[in-house]
């Protein structure tokens, strides 16, 4: 009877363990939330232009290449590999199952010589067979820390997975933030080259009516269409950046859908765009040698062909205020490569302590029960055992393992020195950058208003005939070029600002 309830405890046990033991197979975390099936998102828009154009913001853009960027994807599945191999290290401290069943059957013929003859024999035959059930669990209470260490070791490399997921995010907010700028600053090139064609038009009109009128030689003519032709080619060139820089956008934000989307102004990218509305054009009238006349012989002469640039207006900025030091301290803190780095620098001290304890021995119990049926009789027994077990050790191979471990630990710390040291140059070197530029941007927006007003000034004294076409051009051609470098020291500055954010850790 004792046997029997034992016998009965014991299978209740086992089924109890096996239960377990399976529930914990399907889900390691049975607390973790169901993650439902990603959807490519859904861009939100704040103003349709057109029945097929959206305007996107800088945010709406980074927003959506998060969600769909592929290098964030196998990031984070790295990161749940990784997480998967912190639930591996546990299952050391479950109990090991077995479980096994089979039919044995034996048959043997023996054969052999009598007594009174030589050449008589005898023979004789056997065979029986049976049936068996074995089940067993085995459990490691304690093998002196190395299991401990394997895990710790694991929960490490999970976290620099997740820095290492924290940093493609950071990589790729970046890149659509800079490829953002871009386009914005191929934009303002485009209106600056548009404004370019029409002043240069203006300029060809004017020229061939003063012409008409015996007041300009042929030559400025033909310099007025030269100029003309260039401005148009240059405006066909601004395009195609522009179309390029749309195209790179496009591609750092992975974006695939057939719709088409257009951007707008960031807080230090806010340049008015023109509304391609040409101004009036005032009719004055004057002598040839330069005195007005109102009489019947007057000539027709174009006077205000002049479209001042508006990139300036409403053009505020804004300087990102922050210390060296202080930005220096943040980068220690914040950048996620670095503290990936230190993760793995743990990980490997983690990694030596198993390797230094794997001498040590295991503590184990195991309990088991067998059923065995033969000829219709049945046998069971059950067993239950406890053991202190001790490794095979090769002395030798220890020595050279902790030996590696140890030069692994060293590679893991020299890795974090050298990133400490460049993340130091990197935000010194950014921070500069962004600085210089801070102290360009006005100098440059007052070279714009210096050289528009020197156009203004030579487009008069032509105007009146105090000055030729060469003399006019180079004024707008300063002009032109002063509004290109300004609005290429914008865009180098939000780049820089960028880059600093980046050195620092920052989104």
């Amino acid at each position: 009877m004792y046997c029997a309830m034992t016998k009965k405890i014991f299978i209740l046990f086992l089924a109890i363990v096996i239960s377990a033991q399976a529930s914990f197979a399907l889900n390691l975390n049975p607390f973790k939330k169901k993650q439902k099936p990603r959807q490519e998102q859904e861009i939100t828009t704040k103003e349709e232009t057109n029945a097929t154009k959206k305007i996107l913001s800088l945010e709406e853009c980074v927003e959506y290449a998060i969600n769909n960027d592929p290098n964030i994807r196998i990031s984070a599945n790295n990161f749940e590999i990784q997480k998967s191999r912190v639930g591996q290290a546990k299952s050391d401290y479950f109990p090991m199952l077995g479980i096994g069943t089979g039919y044995n059957y034996q048959y043997s013929n023996s054969a052999g010589y009598t007594s009174s003859s030589m050449w008589r024999n005898s023979s004789r035959s056997n065979s029986n067979g049976y049936y068996q059930l074995n089940a067993s669990v085995n459990q490691l209470i304690w093998n002196f820390g190395k299991t401990t260490a394997g895990i710790n070791m694991q929960k490490f490399n999970r976290e620099s997975a997740g820095y290492d997921l924290d940093y493609s995010i950071l990589e790729t907010v970046y890149n659509v933030r800079v490829a953002y700028f871009a386009v914005l600053a191929a934009l303002a090139n485009v209106d600056i080259y548009e404004r370019s064609v029409r002043i240069n038009s203006l300029n060809y009109e004017r020229t061939k009516a003063m012409f008409e009128e015996g007041l300009k030689s042929r030559i400025d003519v033909v310099n007025a269409e030269v100029y003309l032709t260039d401005a148009k080619t240059q405006l066909i060139d601004a395009q195609y950046k522009y179309d390029t820089a749309m195209v790179n956008l496009k591609n750092s934000m992975f974006y695939m859908e057939d719709r088409d989307f257009s951007v707008e102004n960031t807080e230090n990218f806010d340049f008015l765009r023109n509304n391609y509305k040409m101004q009036t054009i005032e009719i004055g009238t004057i002598k040839k040698n330069g005195e007005t006349n109102d009489g019947e012989h007057s000539v027709v002469l174009l006077t205000s062909g002049i479209q001042k640039q508006d990139i300036l207006q409403n053009y505020k900025f804004n300087p990102y205020i922050i210390e060296l030091k202080e930005a220096i301290q943040n980068a220690y803190e914040n950048r996620p490569d670095l503290k990936s780095l230190k993760m793995i620098v743990r990980a490997q001290e983690e990694s030596l302590k198993q390797v230094k304890r794997s001498w040590a021995p295991e503590i184990t119990a195991g309990a088991g029960y067998n059923l065995r049926n033969s000829d219709g009789q049945s046998n069971t027994g059950f067993t239950a055992s406890a053991g202190l077990d001790f490794p095979m050790i090769n002395i030798m191979d220890i020595k050279y393992r902790i030996d590696e471990g140890k030069s692994y630990l060293d590679i893991a710390k020299d890795n974090v020195d050298l990133s400490e040291k460049n993340i130091n140059f990197e935000v010194q070197k950014y921070y500069l950058a962004m600085r210089r530029l801070e102290k360009t941007i006005p100098l440059m927006a007052d070279k714009v208003r210096q050289t528009l007003e020197n156009f203004e000034l030579a487009d008069g004294r032509y105007a009146v005939g105090l000055n030729n076409f060469i003399e006019l051009q180079d004024a707008q051609t300063n002009y032109n070029n002063a509004q290109l470098a300004f609005v290429q020291s914008v865009f180098d500055y939000n780049v820089a600002r960028e880059e600093f954010k980046k050195s620092m850790g920052a989104r």
